[in-house]
């Protein structure tokens, strides 16, 4: 059926180690496309006291309930239903994550199911594919904050994937914490990413690869605005008012600027959030080193991922849609 204002609408909330980020959206028609109605972001940083000691502290896991609690009321105002709750990556590796999760149940009224790595990845591919028609093999790389997913698909079924214990944000905060970002930690940090993308058997060649994550977008965002996409059209958004791709060169480029301007001075000129722009350039370096791996010269970036993947799951597969995912 094609959307209209009587079509049920469906929400997820994805509870991931930078943020965590609601969207609203009704099913559109075969096979299963969406309408967004809502797509909002709050940046709470769990996966920061992780790091630091395994355990979501208590004034991080009070904002996170917080948070959750308001995008619950605010998909509720959009007819919402049902609401799923998805925990990735900060959640995973946190020593008190399942408490966190009591919590949000018992005080913002929503029960939240903690994904596997594997589940996150197949969820991911399917939001960050949707809606598009690809010849071939693509993949997808879910850049979070604690953890990079890459998956390898054709059409809906997924073919490989995997899911490695870094992002954005734990880079940043174990290994590039500088501000403005510094050569010598960033060299490290792209060192360790290549390591462990070298020893994948990622099955290639692939048609596309898509990146998805806030810090993509975000680094998209910021290359336009910072006039460092020049004339090359591989950075032209596909549809008005989409992200534009990122290639290698543009990462580096990126990483240049951060190396100049500390993060509030970015957030001050570009209309970056502070926060994130302190983990843009780590994000910049896993994007230029898939890139590579996966043999391509440019990826797009995509605003859909793992919340629109769960609630096409849902509408494919209803109470289900955790074992699809764990299928692939």
């Amino acid at each position: 059926m094609i959307a209209s204002e009587h079509s049920p609408s469906i929400a997820a909330i994805d509870i991931g180690s930078n943020t965590i980020h609601l969207v609203v959206a009704r099913p559109v028609a075969e096979p299963y496309d969406l309408e967004p109605l809502a797509d909002e972001t709050e940046m709470v940083r769990l996966g920061a006291d992780v790091a630091l000691g395994g355990m979501i502290g208590p004034e991080r896991a009070a904002r996170a309930v917080e948070v959750v609690r308001g995008q619950v009321a605010r998909a509720r105002s959009l007819g919402a239903n049902p609401i799923l709750g998805i925990a990735t990556e900060g959640v995973r590796a946190a020593r008190n994550g399942v408490d966190l999760l009591d919590r949000i149940r018992a005080e913002a009224g929503l029960s939240v199911v903690l994904v596997t790595g594997e589940q996150e990845a197949a969820l991911t591919y399917w939001g960050a594919t949707s809606g598009r028609v690809v010849s071939g093999r693509a993949a997808v790389v879910d850049l979070g904050g604690g953890s990079t997913e890459i998956v390898v698909g054709e059409g809906e079924r997924v073919v490989w994937r995997v899911s490695l214990p870094f992002g954005s944000g734990s880079i940043h905060d174990r290994l590039a914490p500088a501000d403005p970002a510094d050569p010598t930690e960033l060299a490290a940090a792209a060192r360790m990413v290549e390591g462990a993308l070298a020893g994948l058997a990622i099955p290639l060649p692939v048609a596309e690869v898509a990146v998805c994550g806030g810090a993509a977008t975000t680094l998209a965002a910021l290359a336009r605005r910072a006039g460092l996409a020049g004339d090359d059209r591989a950075t032209e958004p596909e549809e008005p008012g989409a992200p534009p791709g990122l290639t290698p060169s543009h990462c580096e480029a990126l990483i240049g600027l951060l190396r100049t301007l500390p993060a509030a001075e970015i957030a001050r000129r570009y209309g970056v959030d502070e926060g994130r722009a302190r983990l843009l350039a780590s994000g910049a370096v896993v994007i230029a080193a898939a890139a590579r791996r996966l043999g391509v010269a440019r990826v797009r970036v995509s605003r859909r991922g793992i919340r629109e993947g769960a609630i096409l799951a849902f509408l494919r597969h209803g109470d289900g849609w955790l074992e699809a995912a764990a299928r692939g």
